[in-house]
């Protein structure tokens, strides 16, 4: 239905709907950070990319984008459409830094924001919401926004100056997971022609099917105890629907005592939005045959591991903790970790030789994971789909200009650096002269890949040349060190895809 009358766009719009508390999500995430930082916080006073969400600003009317246009330049301009990250539960398009000017100026394109529904709200499938569907099927509904805004972009843009045939998609974490996830989809064919992936991919596989399957695994499943956990057996959907958001929010908080809520939201292979699972689609070449670049931080997990397993929690699992990380490549054997970890199954013998028994176990855990969730995955990724088209490779490791307890390159650190002028997420007290010149350096080949689908000052990725184009404050070779594990990862998912 075509919008009557006008529509002002110049107010702040709220959030998508999601769990508002310090234990979880953005708001646990960014406090943690600052607290690693070493930085006397006190002196900063308010801080612009660590936007703190509250109740009041969050809505489910908040399906809105940005549209950030530099001033002059040709007409045609490429477009780079950016997809937040948050776990798929939390975030915003307008958060920090992402509306800045820095990307738009530098290289005269235009930058699009959008929201989509997160959580609950984004991935909610249920046997009645899937009898009301003409296609026989819920959730993906987040994904469906996606491709719903970047469908906007091809009716919309060229108003703005934009060109249709020249999108790129960009996105970090879960906005980097649905960047591959939307090279799979046959619904987003054509909507756009690049894709950039930073810190989050859809590998390892996060597909979960919508009907039972022979694990006896479904998306539908997961949605009938979601429901249940708040009407009790056999609530309706008709009577779900009628409960307040705020309430119904707090289902996305993994921390629940139903651990089973903490795997609502992902990728429903329901024949539909995607035909297949994540590691099927990357190893058959069923991928969108667009240039691809796929990167990861050197220490991701020194701001998230903490969130999921503190210091005390990885005490209480021993000499198991070994057991415990590899579980997270498998989403239903996570779930066992915190429920019976008893009954994990040993990891496999090439894994446990790169644990050094004479290191610090809770530092050596936090940079395995790290490795296994982000490392290995953006190389199977590369891996596979450098066999369909241009790909490329990249690793960012800058060494901030802060007192660090152990925090380094972490994650969504890059972000300060593309949408600002580095530093810790733009915060002007950690802002050194090589932090502008690297953040320069790396809108420099965003926008460079976004016009020509290639990077000048990267070496195609290749399974002969598997090499990354590394960001840092030092000079580094560009092969990449942990090959043989990623290699180990790439081979035990391939082993695993039917």
């Amino acid at each position: 239905m075509p919008w009557e009358g006008v529509l002002k766009t110049n107010a702040p719009v709220k959030a998508c709907s999601q769990p508002i508390n310090d234990r979880t999500g953005n708001n646990a995430f960014y406090k943690l950070i600052l607290q690693k930082s070493g930085l006397d916080l006190t002196s900063l006073g308010e801080v612009s990319g660590f936007d703190q969400v509250s109740e009041q600003n969050t809505s489910e009317d908040c399906l809105y984008l940005n549209v950030i246009v530099p001033k002059g330049g040709a007409k045609k301009k490429p477009v780079m459409f950016w997809i937040h990250g948050g776990a798929g539960r939390w975030g915003s398009g307008h958060e920090g830094n992402y509306t800045s000017s820095y990307l738009p100026n530098q290289g005269d394109v235009i930058v699009v924001t959008i929201q989509y529904r997160l959580g609950i709200f984004g991935w909610l499938a249920h046997p009645e919401l899937s009898k009301e569907s003409i296609h026989g099927v819920s959730g993906n509904y987040g994904t469906l926004d996606q491709i719903l805004a970047l469908e906007w972009v091809q009716n919309n843009i060229s108003n703005f100056g934009g060109d249709p045939n020249n999108v790129t998609i960009f996105g970090e974490s879960a906005g980097g997971q649905a960047v591959s996830s939307l090279l799979m989809s046959p619904l987003s064919k054509g909507l756009f022609h690049k894709a950039i992936s930073q810190s989050g991919s859809a590998i390892p596989n996060i597909s979960i099917p919508l009907k039972v399957s022979e694990s006896g695994v479904s998306a539908e499943n997961f949605g009938i105890n979601a429901v249940n956990f708040f009407l009790g057996d056999n609530g309706s959907i008709e009577d779900f629907r009628k409960l307040p958001a705020s309430e119904i929010v707090e289902i996305n908080d993994p921390m629940l005592d139903n651990a089973i809520m903490a795997n609502i939201s992902g990728q429903i292979v329901d024949g539909y939005v995607f035909p297949t699972n994540s590691l099927q689609s990357f190893k058959t070449g069923k991928n969108h045959k667009v240039p691809y670049l796929i990167g990861f931080n050197a220490n991701e997990a020194t701001s998230l591991l903490p969130l999921i397993i503190d210091k005390q929690m990885f005490s209480y699992f021993g000499e198991i903790w070994p057991a415990v990380i590899w579980s997270f490549i498998d989403p239903e054997a996570a779930l066992m970790a915190f429920t019976d970890p008893s009954k994990l199954s040993p990891p496999p013998d090439q894994y446990l030789k790169l644990i050094d028994i004479n290191a610090d176990p809770y530092k050596t855990a936090i940079d395995l994971w790290g490795e296994m969730i982000f490392g290995a995955p953006a190389f199977h990724a590369a891996l596979n789909h450098s066999e369909l088209a241009n790909t490329y490779l990249y690793y960012f490791d800058v060494d901030l200009n802060v007192p660090s307890d152990y925090l380094g390159a972490t994650h969504a650190l890059e972000l300060g650096y593309l949408f600002n002028e580095g530093g810790l997420f733009g915060i002007e007290e950690t802002i050194t002269d090589t932090d502008r010149m690297i953040a320069k350096e790396m809108r420099s080949d965003w926008i460079e890949f976004a016009k020509n689908g290639r990077i000048e000052s990267y070496v195609p990725f290749s399974s002969k040349n598997p090499s990354a184009k590394i960001y840092s404050t030092e000079v580094k070779n560009s092969r990449l060190w942990n090959e043989n594990f990623y290699r180990f990862m790439s081979d035990y998912w391939d082993s695993t895809t039917k």
